[in-house]
């Protein structure tokens, strides 16, 4: 950790990477104003979960950009620090109880600083009309949890 960058591996890029990207920028949702539809749905996923973070991230080619969001967060952050680009590189479903002793996330920015993300869950964000992976719907908390 130095100067706010994080040594975290980055996701692996996949083969269709440029497809990816392409398929996002079609969708023409990047950078629009809140939706309620969007933001009904964080603030549900936060309730049900009781994590005081939940989002909608899409992951291009630099950042993560938050399409919404059930916190005070930014609306960005780089992509090299993004939990949710694993979740797009795997097109998984990603699980981090406590991302302090994780060996992929402990000295990521968002880890050790500002939010002290401990336990992360995020979910694929894959439309019903493609194949790519366009981002995560997850929830973060600022404790560890127990598996």
């Amino acid at each position: 950790f130095f100067f706010g960058l994080s040594v975290m591996p980055p996701a692996q890029r996949r083969a269709d990477e440029a497809d990816r990207l392409k398929t996002l920028l079609k969708a023409h949702i990047l950078d629009t104003p809140p939706e309620k539809e969007y933001d009904d749905i964080v603030q549900m996923v936060s309730r049900l979960s009781g994590f005081p973070i939940a989002l909608v991230s899409l992951v291009d080619e630099h950042r993560q950009w938050f399409k919404a969001k059930a916190c005070e967060f930014p609306d960005k952050t780089d992509r090299t620090v993004s939990f949710c680009d694993h979740v797009v590189a795997s097109r998984e479903m990603l699980v981090v109880h406590d991302a302090t002793t994780h060996p992929a996330f402990s000295d990521n920015a968002l880890v050790l600083g500002e939010p002290g993300i401990r336990c992360y869950i995020g979910y694929p964000i894959i439309p019903s009309s493609t194949e790519h992976c366009l981002g995560a719907l997850c929830c973060i908390d600022t404790v560890p949890h127990e598996e």
